[in-house]
């Protein structure tokens, strides 16, 4: 026959195991210190890029304004960028807007396991 306090004295002992258990971190954002570092710039390149091919439009990367990374919560690494790009007009002019978007992937992964996550104009 079980003991009448061994159910309790386990429900205890799960208690204070759980409650010792290190709290998961959560991931900050960091600044991107250098905008025209490789990785950075292939990134704000690839949200460029699949935006444009999703959604039918005609843009060229330009550049990226600013950003922040941050490590992923189960791997990989986000990136929340401005980037700006150009925009041919009908009359061979151009024109340049800024971006907000956010990617997440893994760098050095293959192009297809990396994600865009967001891609919106920023209004100035």
């Amino acid at each position: 026959m079980r003991s009448p306090l061994l159910f309790p004295l386990g429900a205890a002992l799960l208690v204070v195991v759980a409650a010792t258990l290190p709290v998961a971190s959560r991931a900050e954002w960091v600044p991107v210190l250098d905008v025209n570092d490789l990785v950075i710039r292939q990134v704000g390149q690839f949200a460029v890029l699949v935006y444009g091919l999703a959604h039918r439009k005609d843009l060229a990367f330009a550049g990226v304004v600013r950003g922040q990374t941050e490590n992923a919560v189960g791997g990989g690494t986000n990136y929340r960028l401005v980037v700006a790009a150009a925009k041919p007009g009908g009359d061979g002019s151009t024109t340049t807007a800024e971006y907000d978007c956010l990617v997440w992937g893994v760098p050095g992964s293959r192009a297809d396991t990396w994600k865009l996550r967001r891609f919106r104009k920023i209004q100035s």
